[in-house]
C-alpha cells in the first residue's frame, strides 16, 4: 500500500491530473479520494510573551530523553 498526501489547486474544471512514482505498480488497483478543503488560518499577532517563543520554538523530545540526559545539561541528577 502506498500512500501520497498532495495538496492541489481545483480549477472550474473540477479536473486535477496525477502522476505516480514510478516505485507504483502498473496493473489494476484501488484508489482513494478524500476531499479536505484547505481552511485559511488566522494569522497570529507578533509574539508577545516568552510562552509564545517557547511554543513556536519548543521541540517533541518523545522517548529520546533520561535522567543521563537531563543531568548532562542541568548537572541536577533526578
Amino acid at each position: 500500500m502506498y500512500t501520497m498526501r498532495i495538496v492541489a489547486e481545483v480549477g472550474a474544471d473540477r479536473q486535477v491530473i496525477l502522476t505516480l512514482p514510478p516505485e507504483v505498480p502498473t496493473g489494476k488497483t484501488e484508489i482513494e479520494v478524500n476531499i479536505t478543503p484547505q481552511i485559511e488560518q488566522k494569522k497570529k499577532l507578533p509574539r508577545t510573551s516568552w510562552a509564545d517563543w517557547a511554543e513556536d520554538n519548543a521541540e517533541h523530545w518523545g522517548n529520546r530523553l533520561d535522567s543521563r540526559d537531563v543531568e548532562g545539561f542541568t548537572g541536577r541528577r533526578f
